[in-house]
């Protein structure tokens, strides 16, 4: 205690007991949702912007690694802390003004994205991007990993909404970009987006919002295989329909929803789909909805108007990620993303995988932008099947990057991906954007020994 008392004694200095060396009695500030776990030499609350300030730049000064955490509902470790570190957590810093005027709001990182939408809709605006943990995810973690959601296809995932940002680099020194800022040469707004705490620490954003659109009904749809509903998938982005929302989920991913939470009677499917239709046109995209899910053999379709009967058959697809982790015990999240085209191919190759491992393989996710979260179950373990694990996760790897896909769709590198990172991107650009990480954090102090192998 007396080693770890001397590395942080600076910050003890200024901060007295809000800098937490007991860190044994915080076991969630660990972990985030990889389930990946390392003891931090220390936690630290920040209550405001200075704080992060006058933290980072004693960080600095002594040589401290910084990792910043949010929520921690992320799946690649990006919020992991490391043992000689500091957990800087913003979640405190929860600033929320909705300008109706100029349709945009300001926000700060610990703000909980549902909280941002529901005072946006009381102004009769929408702020579309809405990961499935939008019940407890932070907007700073949102940025953190450029988070997509529901409603991606249609309305964009996060980048498509910052329209500013300020952020505290590792000299301590306050950037602001975008509106904050009196005219930026460069972007570096889309410089920090995505960047998962590389580069600076995140203290306010700022988004743009829209009219709240008028929302069609909720299409549930249900079919006897799983590729029946990826291929449906295909044709409805093939004819020009971009539903508000569309979302996949196979029959196991179903079946672990209904075992958590029962919302919804569906006696047998092997996946469903759910939709959501907006705009002037919403009651004719939904009935070209319908006519393509005949067509690929739904064997059942059902259509809620009524938004509180719509809302039950959104909890099946918003409870999927607590509902699956709660039916194993060890569950391994992965996200990929292929052309919506591609996807009856990879829900083919995820089934291949279910078939031939000794674990469950289900898998869910954002159909509409090709999107799909892959998940390992393990019912019990031993020591034979995390190499079997390791290998279907790079045979999954491989076959996405085949199909024209992306190793990540929303969830990020962190430490999950980082030793994959090379199958997607060539030396060149690896190296360009170490040169990014060294021009903002020479000394590599924040969140080190992510997404870089």
């Amino acid at each position: 205690m007396k080693d770890i008392r001397r590395q942080f004694q600076s910050l003890i200095d200024r901060f007295g007991t809000r800098i937490l060396l007991d860190t044994e009695h915080y076991p969630d500030y660990a972990r985030d949702a990889s389930e990946i776990t390392v003891s931090p030499g220390a936690i630290f609350f920040a209550e405001n912007e200075t704080d992060v300030i006058t933290a980072i730049a004693l960080c600095r000064e002594a040589s401290v690694p910084i990792i910043f955490r949010g929520a921690g509902t992320g799946y690649t470790g990006g919020a992991v802390p490391i043992t000689n570190g500091l957990v800087l957590s913003l979640e405190r810093l929860k600033r929320l003004e909705v300008d109706d005027v100029q349709k945009r709001a300001f926000c700060g990182p610990g703000i909980i994205t549902i909280d941002l939408m529901q005072q946006a809709e009381q102004v009769g605006l929408f702020y579309p991007p809405d990961p499935a943990s939008y019940d407890e995810s932070t907007l700073g973690g949102n940025v953190a990993e450029n988070a997509g959601g529901l409603h991606c296809k249609k309305y964009g995932v996060t980048k498509d909404y910052i329209i500013g940002l300020r952020a505290v680099t590792i000299r301590g020194e306050l950037l602001k970009t975008g509106v904050y800022s009196d005219g930026d040469l460069f972007d570096l707004t889309g410089v920090l987006l995505g960047s998962e705490g590389l580069l600076a620490a995140i203290t306010e954003i700022a988004v743009r919002l829209i009219d709240l659109p008028k929302t069609g009904p909720t299409i549930l749809a249900a079919f006897d295989t799983a590729e029946d509903a990826a291929r449906t998938v295909a044709e409805i982005m093939r004819n020009g329909i971009v539903p508000a929302v569309m979302e996949f989920m196979d029959g196991d991913a179903v079946t672990c929803s209904n075992r958590y939470e029962k919302t919804v009677e569906i006696d047998r499917a092997e996946a469903i789909l759910l939709f959501e239709s907006s705009g002037h046109d919403a009651t004719a995209t939904a009935e070209r909805i319908h006519s393509i899910c005949r067509t690929n053999r739904a064997i059942l379709l059902r259509q809620e108007d009524d938004p509180a009967k719509a809302m039950l058959l959104w909890k099946v697809r918003r409870n999927l990620s607590r509902a699956v982790k709660a039916s194993a015990e060890m569950k391994i999240a992965e996200d990929v993303c292929v052309p919506p085209s591609q996807l009856p191919k990879l829900v083919a190759f995820v089934n291949e995988l279910d078939a031939r491992l000794p674990v469950r393989v289900n898998s869910y996710g954002h159909a509409g932008d090709g999107n799909l979260h892959v998940n390992f179950l393990v019912e019990k373990t031993d020591e034979t099947i995390q190499p079997l694990i390791d290998q279907a996760v790079k045979e999954l790897f491989h076959k996405t990057l085949a199909l024209g896909g992306t190793l990540t769709g929303e969830h990020g590198i962190g430490l999950a991906k980082k030793a994959f990172l090379h199958l997607e991107f060539d030396t060149s650009t690896r190296a360009s954007m170490k040169k990014v990480k060294a021009v903002f954090d020479p000394t590599n102090l924040l969140n080190p020994g992510k997404m870089f192998a």
